[in-house]
């Protein structure tokens, strides 16, 4: 088990180059985690007190609100770390991390991690890489989801329609961020498809309910006229005129 463990760690790549012996001793600290498909590694608000280390599987990291909705910010796989923030700054988690596939992760705990950055500070430089790539990306998701923001709120879906059917599955791990995040914001296109589709709808609604009403609208206006007293004594004089003209032709 325990040179499993050491296996798995040289696959992480913020441990790439750690000699044998420190990743023993990082493996007898590291617990080893399973996790079902939809099973939550973390949840947004907990406090986090532990990174993970993606062995194998994928996980989604999503923020969501009040009323259960989710928006997908990224997604991890194998040699990835997740969940470092917390350590450094013993903040609340700032997002869910929710396996889509059966996963295998070592936790490792807050003091064991920094025990090994006192040990081998040049992680720290591995660490700092490792995010400044993620913040990288992080600015091209929000700049994309601004433009695609800015269509929806002009009325113009088409380009958000064309962004969904052409987000497709990444071939490898080397996707560009901008397709990445396309990708990842496939879900926010499908509910702008949503909202559209519900908006034609109620326009749809609305001028049908309009048509009522102008069909109701003038059915009362032609009671009020056929019941007045004088429509009905303009209907009786010209029954009489075609009386006396019938009695005039015969």
């Amino acid at each position: 088990m325990a040179d499993q463990i050491r296996e798995s760690l040289k696959d992480i790549l913020l441990f790439h180059g750690l000699p044998d012996p420190e990743l023993d001793t990082l493996g007898q600290k590291a617990l080893d985690r399973s996790y079902a498909t939809g099973e939550a590694l973390m949840r947004q608000g907990e406090s986090g007190d532990s990174l993970f280390l993606i062995v194998n599987g994928k996980v989604k990291i999503v923020s969501e609100n009040a009323q259960g909705g989710e928006l997908i910010l990224n997604q991890c796989g194998p040699g990835e770390t997740i969940g470092e923030m917390a350590l450094f700054d013993q903040g609340k988690r700032s997002a869910t991390v929710v396996a889509v596939q059966p996963t295998q992760a070592l936790e490792l705990k807050r003091q064991d991690f920094l025990d090994l950055i006192n040990q081998r500070p040049e992680l720290s430089l591995s660490l700092i890489r490792s995010n400044t790539a993620r913040l990288r990306f992080a600015t091209t998701y929000i700049e994309k989801a601004i433009e695609l923001s800015k269509h929806i709120t002009d009325g113009d879906y088409s380009t958000v329609m064309s962004e969904t059917r052409e987000a497709q599955p990444a071939a490898d791990s080397a996707e560009p961020n901008a397709a990445k995040a396309e990708r990842l914001l496939s879900a926010f296109f499908r509910m702008a498809q949503e909202v559209k589709a519900r908006e034609d709808q109620l326009k749809q609604e609305v001028r049908k309910l309009m048509l009522e009403i102008d069909e109701t609208r003038r059915r009362q206006q032609v009671e009020e006229v056929t019941g007045t007293d004088f429509y009905a004594h303009l209907k009786s004089e010209a029954a009489r005129l075609r009386r006396e003209r019938q009695d005039g032709e015969s």
